[in-house]
């Protein structure tokens, strides 16, 4: 073989390597685990006296575009919509958010191709009257609408942000809390699991930022609703247990992929134990208009 030859198959392994490493290589690792206690998350979300929401809304308010691959390992090269949410929980004599999207500005900086003031505006004004604000992890597609308010001083009372979340203020950018909004703060301890409202609990799940948890609620006519954040992106990350391309998480997310691949996995097993437990992934469209499809969402902020 002319050496030519040699190196010109050298090289074309080494680029297919790279490209599979990169883009394609999704294996669960063998060396962890992940749970979800379902018992036990079930009965924190009994375990505050109280009504429980009547009604959940969502609000569409920006959309991303990306290429296939890089929300799942492997897929096509061609680009989708990657919407970003905010909901509201209805209780019967008050309300609570989960997520607050990111407002114009910020939108702009993060390069969305499409950003709906109206629903930006409907979520802000319903932050200005919810008595619980949570949020799933730091990312400003999630945190940055709350960090924009003009009068969050006021708004902080309600905001429950956990310890990590508060010491992770480099994953918000280009979010930024202004100068001594979070003076005298007190954040919840992280724990595996903690109800904070009635039907309301928060899940543990590090990986894709320290601080990430998953929002279950319990409805008051008993549907149960899980808000994954960022943990899946779609529900094909949990159908296929395959996470982001490398090239995503590692270079760009700084994800523990490792951890994530654990909670995918976990995740998978729940679907597949409890087909009528409500997953939300962070931003899949289709899944979003299914659950409005079924009324088990519902469209715009009351």
């Amino acid at each position: 073989m002319p050496k030519w030859l040699r190196w010109s198959v050298v090289v074309v392994l080494l680029l297919g390597c790279t490209y599979y490493w990169l883009l394609i290589e999704s294996h669960v690792p063998g060396d962890g685990q992940y749970s979800i206690d379902m018992a036990t998350v079930r009965r924190l979300a009994d375990s505050i006296p109280g009504n429980k929401a009547r009604a959940i809304h969502v609000e569409q308010i920006a959309v991303f575009e990306f290429q296939g691959i890089g929300i799942m390992a492997g897929d096509s090269w061609a680009k989708r919509k990657v919407p970003v949410y905010s909901y509201q929980l209805n209780f019967p004599d008050h309300t609570a958010i989960i997520d607050t999207a990111m407002d114009a500005n910020l939108a702009k900086q993060m390069g969305v191709a499409e950003f709906d003031a109206g629903a930006y505006a409907r979520m802000s004004r319903a932050l200005e009257t919810s008595t619980l604000v949570l949020i799933t992890h730091e990312h400003p597609d999630h945190i940055g609408g709350l960090t924009t308010q003009p009068e969050l001083s006021k708004l902080m009372k309600a905001v429950r942000l956990t310890r990590t979340q508060t010491e992770h203020a480099d994953k918000m950018l280009p979010a930024v809390f202004p100068a001594g909004a979070l003076t005298g703060y007190s954040p919840l301890n992280d724990e595996p699991y903690q109800a904070v409202e009635p039907g309301v609990v928060l899940i543990r799940a590090p990986g894709h930022t320290p601080g990430s948890q998953m929002i279950f609620v319990q409805t008051a006519d008993g549907q149960e609703f899980l808000f994954l954040g960022d943990v899946a992106w779609q529900m094909q990350n949990i159908d296929r247990v395959r996470e982001r391309a490398r090239l995503v998480t590692v270079f760009f997310l700084k994800e523990d992929r490792g951890q994530v691949l654990w909670e995918l996995a976990a995740l998978h097993a729940l679907h597949e134990a409890e087909p009528k437990l409500h997953m939300i992934p962070g931003h899949d469209g289709t899944a979003i208009a299914d659950l409005i499809e079924t009324r088990a969402l519902h469209p715009g902020f009351e």
